[in-house]
């Protein structure tokens, strides 16, 4: 009785608070593999459509690397701009002239110098156009600094953009590294 009194009684709450918290935890684990399981799913549908949004941030190996990419999953590409500045568009323009393969650009004038709203409402307006069974794939150019402490220079939109688009149904993200400092290899 003196030990139930010195601290023994956590355990009278802790084991059963644990025990609860597996059943929890295995009730989880069930009901996801129900959810995953493909009995009684039947075919799935066919796509009507696959159109990819190539983000760009301005015209380098990065970008013509995720075009590479982009080219591979749809012929149905659109790569879009966020421009806070009007020199800097006619710019991406020109380049992407010459190095965007005919693939169709738009630029989204942000005259606040935001870059994730405009680009989110520009996603939000094709999602809302879009078609049953029509999957929207979002690629991300990313390039991937030689050192690890170099990615806290720079901005991180494709992570808060993948966390805005993440629960948004029928919209696919990727992201395609480009790792800085080794163009001789391939992307």
């Amino acid at each position: 009785v003196t030990k139930f009194h010195d601290g023994a009684w956590v355990v009278i709450i802790v084991i059963p608070a644990l025990v609860a918290l597996f059943f929890a935890i295995h009730r989880h684990y069930r009901d996801l593999a129900a959810r995953l399981s493909l009995e009684d799913f039947g075919a799935a549908p066919r796509l009507a459509r696959h159109r990819v949004i190539l983000t760009i941030s301005g015209v380098h190996r990065g970008t013509v690397n995720a075009l590479r990419y982009a080219r591979i999953l749809s012929d149905d590409i659109t790569a879009v701009y966020v421009s806070t500045d009007q020199a800097a568009a006619e710019a991406v323009q020109r380049k992407w002239g010459q190095w965007g393969s005919g693939v169709r650009l738009v630029i989204v004038n942000s005259p606040y110098r935001l870059l994730l709203e405009p680009l989110l409402d520009y996603i939000k307006q094709v999602a809302d156009r879009r078609q049953p069974n029509e999957v929207i794939t979002i690629v991300v150019p990313q390039f991937v600094p030689g050192k690890r402490w170099h990615e806290v220079l720079h901005a991180q939109t494709a992570v808060l953009l993948r966390l805005a688009l993440l629960f948004r149904p029928g919209i696919v993200i990727t992201n395609v590294p480009y790792r800085v400092g080794l163009e001789g290899e391939v992307q």
